[in-house]
């Protein structure tokens, strides 16, 4: 890889964005590009041609992750969310299968599709889905379609379960299946409300068969007074433990409970999150050798930052990290990273308080912040480097870095709070804190970093422990840079690559 520094003064004429340079900015710095996301195509953070990625349900079969989701048209039909499909064999090439259940009428119970699961039972697919319709009381009951080859499917009208007295019977959702290998009947987990334990609160409610047809009431597989919904339930076993993985309705965050075998009390985790808020409704599958998770990182609306987030987005992949305390963690999918291996020229287009050898900067701030500024990327490229804190405790990456740097996105290592977090940085101004993950501080204050970015995404991994995904619009086609707020840090082997 070679380093230089250039200039950037014009500005492409591709419809697909303008410039929105103040003109405050010395001459010759990079200008701004205000990106039109809308027009673009996401391939590695998979997303259809046409709408939108909603609460993923994977399944794996023979090679090949099924991943069905909710499509999101935005096209105000009264009629909406569809299952479709996309499979994928190593979560960086998408095939998009198109619809697989359309929604029924606006007079039917599934009016609406809404997030489910798929099983297999001697040879037939079961898609088990929420059957929404606003204007029907109940609003939510649990419907089937089967299939022999899990891209046709035919619903089974004869079958529809309500919610059981006690339990809400407007907020009853998101099936999935479960099966106990030793007695060989089969568990049905839904997402709902119960008057429970003394009060009304949120729980997973649990149903027992014999033959995935009929359903009888048992105990709630779970229960937590503190949230209004605990949504797509996810549970699966890997060694000794039990994982429940589910997504807060209040925080918008993915959270897991473990314990050992399938009985017994749950294990809160002192991090129990996997992500920030830009991940969303994370269900599961296997390969019989990794375990994945997928959920979907959600747009804002009108495509700008400074709006609030949008119900779906694109689809985003982590690999699952299981510890012998039965912790689990967060990575990139290989095959992910694999694709994107083909270094670049890293070039340098301003430099403050930066001492430059190879692709090692040495960041030493004093009164004035240390920053490396580097050249604008079109579409999908990873950046990786070895970070080293020496003395600094606030330094990370920065996205929209373009003019006179007004107004950055920055990804900031906060280690005296321990926090690894999104803020928009604007001159003069307070930062705005926008999001946060926990973030594991080793002794030797080592980092490795890996950011895959496409568009508008940028998904950060530290350490393999801690995965954080974001949507930065101002990040797409311009500049990007590291710095340091305090003290010293050195960026080794900092390397792009597409």
């Amino acid at each position: 890889m070679s380093l230089c520094l250039i200039s950037l003064t014009g500005c492409n004429n591709n419809m697909d964005y303008v410039s929105n340079d103040s003109g405050a900015a010395a001459p010759g710095a990079p200008t701004c590009f205000d990106v039109n996301d809308l027009y673009r195509t996401y391939s590695t953070f998979f997303k259809p041609a046409e709408g939108w990625v909603g609460d993923p349900m994977p399944f794996y079969e023979n090679g090949k992750f099924h991943i069905f989701y909710l499509h999101d048209a935005r096209d105000g039909s009264l009629t909406f969310h569809p299952w479709y499909k996309a499979t994928t064999e190593n979560f960086s090439t998408f095939t998009d299968n198109g619809e697989m259940i359309p929604t029924g009428t606006i007079e039917q119970q599934d009016r609406a599709l809404g997030t489910g699961s798929v099983f297999k039972h001697n040879g037939v697919y079961y898609a088990f889905y929420t059957g929404h319709n606003g204007d029907l009381d109940p609003r939510e009951k649990i419907m089937l379609a089967t299939s022999a080859n899990l891209n046709t499917w035919t619903k089974d009208p004869s079958f529809l379960l309500a919610a059981s007295d006690g339990y809400d019977r407007n907020e009853f959702r998101d099936p999935m299946i479960i099966k106990d290998e030793a007695s060989g009947t089969f568990r049905m987990l839904i997402s709902t409300r119960a008057d429970y334990k003394g009060s009304w609160r949120a729980v997973i409610a649990q149903y027992t068969s014999t033959d995935l047809r009929n359903w009888k009431l048992t105990e709630p597989f779970y229960d937590d007074p503190n949230t209004f919904m605990l949504e797509c339930p996810d549970v699966f076993t890997m060694g000794d433990y039990q994982y429940f993985i589910y997504s807060n309705i209040d925080n918008r965050k993915v959270h897991y409970r473990f314990r050992k075998g399938t009985t017994g009390t749950w294990t809160i985790p002192t991090n129990s999150a996997l992500d920030g808020i830009a991940f969303y409704a994370g269900k599961t599958a296997s390969d019989g050798t990794d375990r994945y998770i997928t959920a979907w990182c959600p747009t804002r609306e009108n495509h700008s930052d400074y709006k609030g987030f949008d119900w779906a987005g694109s689809l985003i992949t982590h690999k699952l990290i299981q510890y012998a305390d039965g912790t689990i963690s967060m990575t990139y999918p290989h095959g992910l990273n694999d694709k994107l291996s083909n270094s670049q020229n890293l070039n340098m287009t301003s430099s403050v308080n930066t001492q430059i050898e190879s692709n090692s900067f040495t960041l030493k701030a004093s009164a004035e912040q240390a920053v490396s500024v580097f050249d604008r990327q079109e579409g999908t490229y990873k950046i990786a480097a070895k970070v080293k804190a020496t003395t600094s405790n606030s330094f990370g990456f920065e996205f929209g870095s373009c003019g006179n740097r007004r107004e950055v996105y920055a990804v900031v290592f906060d280690l005296e709070q321990q926090q690894l977090r999104l803020e928009r940085r604007v001159f003069g101004e307070e930062p705005l804190r926008i999001d946060n993950v926990k973030l594991n501080v080793p002794d030797n204050k080592e980092f490795d970093v890996t950011i895959m970015v496409e568009n508008s995404i940028c998904v950060v991994y530290v350490n393999h422990q801690t995965a954080f995904t974001n949507r930065i619009y101002k990040m797409s086609w311009n500049p990007w840079g590291i710095f340091s707020d305090n003290g010293e840090v050195t960026f080794s082997n900092l390397n792009l690559s597409k």
